[in-house]
């Protein structure tokens, strides 16, 4: 089985730590497709009251993939930011028995938010991004299919990225699911429509909002998994 890694970088402007991440390996898949899931977390202190309930709907998104049908099919890594930590990796893409579960410990907030840093480096990275993995796990014959799941309360206010080099990297990523799911309301559809992001899901920031999304976002994975859906008709 692939190893569990937690890597942060905190210097954007060199991200070759990032070479340490390991994902799956063609050997462990052992199958001609699998579905790359993409889960990538605000960690700023406006979650500060939301803690507990990031770390409990994080677990109940992998039981939920664990409970489906297709549940060796998934390779889940995880992305946590802010601004003052950059990012964090928690694990390359690996099965769901080898998931780092999220933990206050890990969970620790502060900065500001640079998402499109964040969003920009998990897809484009040649090491640890979504998008060379799934090339390479294409160039052998396995077939990707992939979703990205991106959670936040707020605007971007501290990234050097701007959101059109996401938009680029987004339209050549044909076929594949992304989503912005936005806790809070009156900024979600802005800065998905900047990032080319075709599914957007907001809800107001209260208590039990960010379980209610990331129960919509494993509801969508699942169904994605088991049938064809449009990339702009992912959420279920």
């Amino acid at each position: 089985m692939t190893s569990k890694s937690i890597i942060q970088v905190a210097n954007l402007n060199n991200t070759s730590a990032l070479a340490s991440v390991q994902h799956a390996s063609i050997q462990e898949i052992g199958g001609d497709q699998v579905f790359l899931v993409l889960r990538i977390l605000d960690m700023t202190p406006s979650m500060d009251p939301y803690i507990d309930e990031m770390i409990k709907a994080e677990r109940e998104n992998i039981k939920a993939l664990t409970d489906s049908s297709d549940v060796a099919e998934f390779l889940i890594s995880t992305w946590l930011f802010n601004s003052q930590n950059g990012f964090v990796v928690l694990d390359g893409f690996v099965p769901l028995a080898d998931v780092t579960p999220l933990t206050r410990s890990i969970y620790q907030t502060a900065g500001m938010t640079n998402l499109y840093d964040t969003v920009y480096t998990a897809l484009k990275d040649d090491k640890a991004g979504v998008l060379a993995y799934a090339n390479t796990l294409h160039l052998s014959g396995i077939t990707p299919k992939v979703a990205v799941g991106i959670f936040t309360d707020g605007a971007d206010n501290r990234s050097s990225i701007d959101p059109s080099q996401i938009k680029s990297q987004i339209s050549l990523a044909e076929g594949y699911y992304f989503t912005l799911f936005a806790f809070g309301t009156d900024f979600g559809q802005q800065a998905a429509t900047a990032m080319g992001i075709p599914n957007v899901l907001e809800h107001d920031a209260k208590p039990g909002a960010i379980r209610k999304m990331m129960g919509t976002f494993s509801k969508s994975v699942v169904r994605a998994s088991q049938t064809t859906v449009a990339p702009n008709s992912f959420i279920a």
